[in-house]
Order: structure tokens, then sequence, then C-alpha cells
């Protein structure tokens, strides 16, 4: 099942260092910012909410099948 994390973009935030925190692998930065639908961190102001999907398993399963 699908489970989104709220995080509240702050100071010294970036998708790889998120990736890096919930996958492990911060090269998947891009599953944050295709998700959010902000392809930059330039699209995200301090305060935003931004949602990181889990698990990975089941978010490589959707992009697979795309």
């Amino acid at each position: 099942e699908l489970q989104l994390i709220g995080h509240t973009w702050t100071t010294g935030d970036h998708y790889y260092k998120l990736a890096d925190r919930f996958y492990n692998a911060p090269t998947l930065w891009w599953i944050i910012a295709f998700f959010n639908k902000r392809p930059t961190e330039s699209d995200i102001k301090f305060g935003d909410i931004i949602y990181i999907p889990t698990p990975l398993d089941k978010i490589m399963l959707f992009f697979n099948e795309a």
C-alpha cells in the first residue's frame, strides 16, 4: 500500500538529501520531484509541504509499468 510522508520544506533541504534519508539513494531525488509535480527545488518555497511516497518498491513498480 502506498504511503505518503509529509515534509515541511525548510532551510537546507534538497531533493537528494530527502531521497538519501527516505530511500538510502540520493540519485532517486527525481521520484520526490515527479510525485510533487515540482520539477526543481526552485519550485518550492520555505514552509511548503511536500510528500515522499513510500515504500520504494511500490513506487518503482509504478515507474516500471508506465
